[in-house]
């Protein structure tokens, strides 16, 4: 896993979805079957207390095999973990929001898939 956030741009008040090919310990991919638990955090700017928090169901995030759908450019491999973040999290323009998803394996030490996302403002929002 990188340690450098995925960063990306997006108009205020719109949702984002992320996506990440995740592979454990032992360079495979992760499954349903060996993740306890995910939770998210995103933090506004340079804060500290989250603005959005949820506790993820994994069988609604992570995928036991990769997916090619159309939502997935990077390569033709694919994606094994998927989370719409909804646009009312977004609600301010000209402003950094920072997407924590903290993984908690079936064993093993627990890991961070970190997003970073501007926003521009929209004048009409």
């Amino acid at each position: 896993m990188s340690n450098t956030p995925t960063r990306a741009t997006i108009y205020e008040d719109s949702g984002v979805t992320c996506m990440a090919r995740i592979l454990g310990d032992d360079a495979t991919a992760i499954t349903q079957s060996v993740t306890s638990a995910i939770t998210v955090a995103v933090f506004k700017n340079t804060s500290t207390s989250a603005t959005y928090t949820a506790s993820l169901t994994v069988a609604d995030v992570v995928f036991n095999s990769y997916q090619t759908d159309a939502r997935w450019s990077k390569d033709a491999t694919g994606y094994n973990f998927r989370y719409a973040v909804i646009a009312s999290v977004f609600d301010d323009g000209d402003a950094t929001f920072r997407i924590e998803f903290k993984f908690t394996p079936t064993s093993g030490s627990q890991y961070f898939v970190i997003y970073e996302i501007n926003t521009v403002e929209v004048l009409t929002s």
